[in-house]
Parts: C-alpha cells; sequence; structure tokens
C-alpha cells in the first residue's frame, strides 16, 4: 500500500515538475534588432529574446522573416509572438497583453525637411520591412507615395543615405540602433514625427489551448509588476505599458 501511495506522489511530482518547466515556443523576426535577431554565433538575441527569458523562464525560439513569422504563428498551436496589433491581424490571433511601446518615426536626409516640409505625403518613397504593420499603418494615413520594402533595416539605411529613397519609416529604437550599428552619425538624418506610438503585444494563435492562454497571461501580467520589467525596457529605451 505504501508502495503504491508512494508511486503516486511520484508520479503526481513529476507531472507537476514537468508543468512547471514547460519549454514556451517563440517565433521571432530573425532581422529587426534591438528587438530580436541573431547574432554572429547564430543565437537570437535583443529585447524579445530578455522579456521572453523572463517572463516564461524556459524558452524556444524559432527565427524567420516576419512575414512567416506572422504566419507560422496563426496556424501553430501554443505558440507565442510578439508584435504590433492590427485591424488586419486583429482576427487572426489571440492577444494575450500589451508589453512595451515605442515612437515612429520618418527618417529623412538632413536638410530634407528644410527643402521639402515635413507632411508624409511630400515624401514620393519610403522604405520599410517587408510584412511590417507600418505598411497598414501608411496606408490609414492615405500615403500617396510608393512603398518600398526591404528584408533588412540595414538594407533602409542604406537606400536613404545614397537618395535611393526620401524617407525610412521605423521605431526608434530600431532606427537609432542601426545607424549606430552601421557607424554613420545621428547628424545624418532628422526625424518627422513621432507619427504614432506603436504597442507591441504578444499573441497566440485562435487554436491554441485554453490552459496556455491562461498560465501565458498570467505570467505576463506577475512579470509586468515586477522590476525586471522595467530594468529591461531601459536597457533597450523602450516604454513600459
Amino acid at each position: 500500500m505504501y508502495t503504491q501511495i508512494n508511486k503516486i506522489f511520484m508520479i503526481s511530482l513529476f507531472l507537476l515538475h514537468k508543468t512547471l518547466i514547460a519549454s514556451y515556443l517563440v517565433n521571432i523576426s530573425d532581422n529587426v534588432p534591438p528587438q530580436s535577431g541573431l547574432n554572429e554565433k547564430n543565437i537570437p538575441e535583443g529585447l524579445i529574446i530578455e522579456l521572453s527569458k523572463s517572463i516564461f523562464k524556459e524558452v524556444n525560439f524559432s527565427a524567420y522573416p516576419l512575414a512567416r513569422a506572422l504566419e507560422t504563428t496563426q496556424k501553430e498551436k501554443d505558440s507565442l509572438l510578439f508584435v504590433s496589433r492590427t485591424q488586419e491581424r486583429e482576427n487572426n490571433f489571440y492577444w494575450l497583453d500589451k508589453i512595451y511601446s515605442t515612437e515612429v518615426y520618418i527618417y529623412v536626409n538632413s536638410g530634407w525637411i528644410k527643402k521639402n516640409g515635413s507632411s508624409l505625403n511630400n515624401i514620393n518613397n519610403l522604405g520599410v520591412i517587408y510584412g511590417s504593420s507600418l505598411i497598414q499603418i501608411l496606408k490609414q494615413k492615405n500615403f500617396r507615395g510608393e512603398i518600398s520594402t526591404v528584408y533588412s533595416n540595414d538594407q533602409n539605411l542604406k537606400k536613404l543615405s545614397s537618395g535611393r529613397i526620401n524617407g525610412w519609416i521605423e521605431g526608434q529604437i530600431i532606427a537609432e540602433y542601426i545607424i549606430k550599428k552601421e557607424k554613420m552619425s545621428s547628424k545624418k538624418f532628422e526625424k518627422i514625427g513621432p507619427i504614432f506610438e506603436n504597442y507591441t503585444w504578444i499573441a497566440t494563435s485562435i487554436k491554441s489551448n485554453e490552459k496556455f492562454i491562461k498560465q501565458s497571461k498570467k505570467m505576463i501580467e506577475k512579470f509586468k509588476k515586477g522590476e525586471d520589467y522595467k530594468v529591461i525596457l531601459k536597457k533597450f529605451s523602450a516604454k513600459n505599458v
């Protein structure tokens, strides 16, 4: 009898332990540093990586271009994605919680505003990441120019610097990181805006398990009440929400 009870107790402990250390899968965009990306050793790093590890403890990452990360999370049960919430995406995901925000600007070459003004529609062409929510924002603001999409913000910066595009629209923490990374002076560029405040949410598929959703929400809420939340966001110049 004792052996049987002991066995049941050990199985219960194992199942509890398994639940507590269950690894979360977070799909990330592989090239939007300092939010998320892969370093020279192909290891994920950035704001989203640090937040994921702090919130969910045991985490695995799958890295994709942004559009594929969106598609994968939408189809996949019980995985997570840090992403902007838009009207176009609204019904494709279950939105767990807002996690941080950043101001979005249009970056132009120095002297451009004095010559052309700061109206959005004085810009003929804007660089943006393929699959970005900023494309929908531009359409909502009735932007009449050309939207030029690329897979890397390094490309956007180089195209802007060489005059191949008039402007580059991006969140401040990303744009200024890329400018510094490429060893360019911030004085070479001016900012129009902020155009709006962009909120990043943690989302999962609408197919995800109810227990997974409930547990994830609870962990996010607990984390946002702690000091680590503010410390990580401050490190990356993001705002808490």
